[in-house]
């Protein structure tokens, strides 16, 4: 089972990602940890003290086992009163049009059959801005973002890319 070892596998490596696109882009109101995993991003966010201006943190994945796992994390971080948990996949958010103040998908992309109806997704449901990642070595944004997005930097083994929504409807993808 992938959630039973994954904090152990990969926390490091998403710690590295999170600190380079939250350096760039701050989060506040309604936040959507699209493709939560096991809640990681939430545990870094809390121990960065980035969560203070969040409203409510939606927690989606597609795994049973990985929410299972998140649910844990919110306990013991004491986040249940900010956090809710939503069973769904990245290509069919159940989520209003723009109901969400920041986006983030760290590595989901890769893993989506559909990347465009992914990206289509997150943007549909995102009102201000969504952070994107995608492996170096699958990097399938090259086909489906050749526009999405400002790439603001790289870790060792992703490319990241931020859209900041307002600024699109000027003409400018920040």
């Amino acid at each position: 089972m992938t959630s039973a070892g994954y904090d152990e596998l990969y926390r490091e490596e998403q710690f590295e990602k999170y600190k380079l696109a939250l350096n760039v882009v701050g989060v506040c109101g309604t936040v959507l940890d699209d493709g939560c995993g096991t809640g990681l991003l939430l545990e870094y966010l809390k121990s960065t003290s980035k969560l203070a201006e969040v409203k409510l943190y939606i927690c989606l994945d597609l795994s049973p086992g990985m929410l299972e796992r998140a649910k844990s994390r919110i306990s013991m971080l004491n986040l249940r009163h900010l956090a809710e948990l939503v069973e769904a996949d990245a290509e069919n958010i159940p989520l209003r049009v723009k109901s969400i103040d920041y986006t983030l998908s760290f590595t989901v992309i890769d893993l989506v059959d559909d990347k465009l109806r992914a990206i289509n997704e997150i943007d549909r449901v995102t009102k201000t801005a969504a952070v994107v990642t995608s492996l170096k070595k699958a990097h399938s944004m090259k086909a489906c973002l050749p526009n999405y997005g400002r790439y603001v930097g790289e870790t060792s083994k992703d490319y990241i890319f931020i859209r900041f929504v307002n600024k699109l409807s000027k003409g400018s993808d920040g």
